[in-house]
């Protein structure tokens, strides 16, 4: 007898289980709601921006040397969980040129991911200046 495949499942199907109720929902003001699941580059509560439901993932965060790492999924190896994650990390020599760098690589992966890869971009090495900061004063 022949090993059972996975069979595999829509992510729209995936997307109508979880929306209604996940550890990662986050209720705001005013009715919105936030997810926090890696993976979700603009933490919205929606199909386009999951983390979970979607094939093609991509997360943006910051490194440990002060780089940005990138990390995207790869859906050939749904099954195996130790290849399923492609991990860059971008130096932080030249803000300018890490941009480019993830604009094109988001963009060739996920191209309606690309404005928001940029802005958490931006974010991360906003972030990164203030820590510095920090510590400088201290």
């Amino acid at each position: 007898m022949a090993p059972s495949q996975p069979v595999p499942v829509p992510s729209q199907l995936v997307w109508q289980l979880i929306k209604g109720n996940n550890c990662f929902i986050v209720n705001g003001l005013h009715g919105k709601k936030f997810s926090s699941e890696p993976g979700n580059l603009y933490n919205l509560h929606s199909y386009k921006h999951s983390g979970l439901a979607n094939e093609k993932v991509v997360d943006i965060s910051a490194g440990e040397d002060g780089g940005v790492k990138v990390s995207k999924s790869r859906p050939k190896h749904g099954n195996k969980p130790a290849a399923f994650k492609h991990c860059t990390i971008a130096k932080k020599k030249n803000f300018r040129r890490t941009a480019v760098n993830v604009g094109k690589d988001v963009g060739s992966f996920r191209p309606d991911l690309k404005a928001a890869a940029l802005a958490r971009v931006s974010a991360v090495n906003r972030s990164q200046k203030a820590k510095a900061a920090a510590e400088s004063k201290a």
